[in-house]
């Protein structure tokens, strides 16, 4: 049985190559959740252009089709999880990408329900179907290319870079948000505001197709001469079933509460400052939220490098430990706050817990796979969880129609609790698949 040294690279890159791959590997990513966190963005602004402007629904409409992109990650996953296993990590990310960026340019230029009727929402249901089988697939590809890139004793450190870049795209769909409310109103948002957003996401993914170049000499973990045909559904299922299910049960309250933190809960501190000040009081909460995101994506690398001195387990059973009082503290605080400070606090607070898991989910969930079939066990494991309980949270909240309301935090609670029982259950130890390629997993 051949080992890895743990002092050096796992697949034999010095230092510098290795944070070159980082970059080239994190810019595709960067772009691939700007486009999707452009839609969560802009949702509440061009609603009205794409439903009927007089249904009080219109928002619900829009979040449920924002939903629809999780639905369909599962299949993303297996496509592209497959792809990555079989034919390459930087196959099935360049590919994912694309699928994105066409979307997006779609959105840029699709005519309005006053120009063509219920066929706007049509193309918008399908659109978010593109990019939901996109992004099943890309999210498999980034982390495990991410975490198998890291050395032994600094992986966390390297694997969160993935998750740095998630909120990077939170960070470039809230900038541009800031922007167009500093130079104009909601009203021109709705009508042509988004459109810009949506051609500069498209933009930025067809420019990252450039950058990903650099992959071709990514670090690619050694596979077994049966890897194609072992590199299936039925074997994941058949042989790898437990830690498919771990990653099941450790993303379900952790995909609820990322995307309450990030999706729902800026939303409902947009509105709040609006109902209280106007157009200045939605600038003043954008500008708010956009810091709130700097600081949870710098916290990303911290989070990952303290993974790497006190293990994945410690800051995973914090978050499940925290998140539970935070989150039910976190809705109803933000619908009645409007001070810029206190709103602040709030929500740094709130993603210092976020980061206890957001950091380390991604190199924990590769850490349990072998290579052969890593990226579709991290992808499926975790398009299905995220499908049924990460994007239907937005639409939870606002289907219930109630700040703070009692239903959406006993929901989250509940999830928290499943994710918190997942990070007690977790095993320990330094010695994983990534750290030992070669040998029989």
């Amino acid at each position: 049985m051949n080992r890895t040294d743990p002092e050096r690279p796992a697949v034999g890159l010095g230092r510098r190559t290795q944070m070159r791959v980082i970059l080239v590997g994190s810019v595709p990513n960067l772009v691939q959740w700007f486009n999707l966190y452009l839609y969560a963005t802009f949702a509440p602004y061009f609603r009205t252009e794409f439903f009927d402007p007089a249904s009080t629904n219109s928002l619900v409409y829009v979040y449920g089709l924002f939903a629809l992109t999780f639905v369909v990650r599962p299949l993303g996953s297996w496509l592209f999880g497959r792809l990555a296993d079989v034919r390459g990590r930087q196959f099935a990310l360049v590919a994912a990408v694309t699928l994105m960026s066409a979307g997006s340019v779609a959105l840029a230029v699709t005519p309005t329900v006053h120009d063509i009727g219920a066929w706007a929402a049509v193309i918008l249901a399908v659109v978010s179907i593109v990019q939901g089988i996109a992004t099943g697939g890309e999210y498999a590809a980034a982390t495990v290319l991410l975490s198998e890139s890291g050395t032994r004793g600094h992986r966390g450190f390297f694997a969160s870079f993935q998750a740095a870049t998630i909120v990077g795209g939170l960070v470039l769909a809230q900038a541009c948000l800031l922007v167009l409310l500093a130079s104009t109103d909601r009203a021109a948002i709705s009508e042509w505001g988004f459109r810009l957003a949506f051609a500069a996401g498209g933009a930025a993914g067809l420019a990252s197709l450039w950058w990903a170049r650099g992959l071709d000499r990514a670090p690619r973990q050694p596979t077994a001469p049966q890897a194609d045909r072992d590199a299936t559904m039925g074997a994941l299922f058949r042989d790898h079933w437990r830690p498919l299910l771990w990653v099941f049960l450790l993303t379900a309250g952790g995909s609820a509460a990322f995307y309450t933190y990030t999706v729902t809960v800026p939303s409902i501190v947009r509105e709040t400052f609006f109902a209280a000040d106007g157009d200045r009081g939605e600038l003043t909460a954008t500008g708010l939220v956009l810091a709130a995101f700097v600081v949870l994506m710098v916290l990303q690398p911290v989070g990952g490098a303290l993974s790497d001195r006190v293990g994945r387990k410690p800051l995973l059973v914090v978050f499940g430990a925290l998140a539970i009082p935070a989150t039910g503290a976190l809705v109803p605080a933000t619908a009645r706050l409007a001070s810029p400070l206190a709103v602040l606090v709030i929500l740094v607070s709130a993603f210092f817990v976020l980061t206890c898991y957001l950091s380390v989910n991604g190199i924990a969930k590769a850490e349990v796979f072998p290579p052969h079939i890593r990226a579709l066990g991290v992808g499926f494991g975790y398009a299905v969880a995220n499908s049924l309980f990460g994007g239907t949270a937005p639409l939870i909240y606002h289907a219930t129609s109630g700040h703070g309301s009692v239903e959406f935090i006993a929901y989250t609670t509940v999830l928290l609790a499943v994710t918190l029982s997942a990070a007690i259950r977790m095993e320990g130890g330094a010695a994983t698949a990534l750290d030992k390629p070669n040998s029989p997993v």
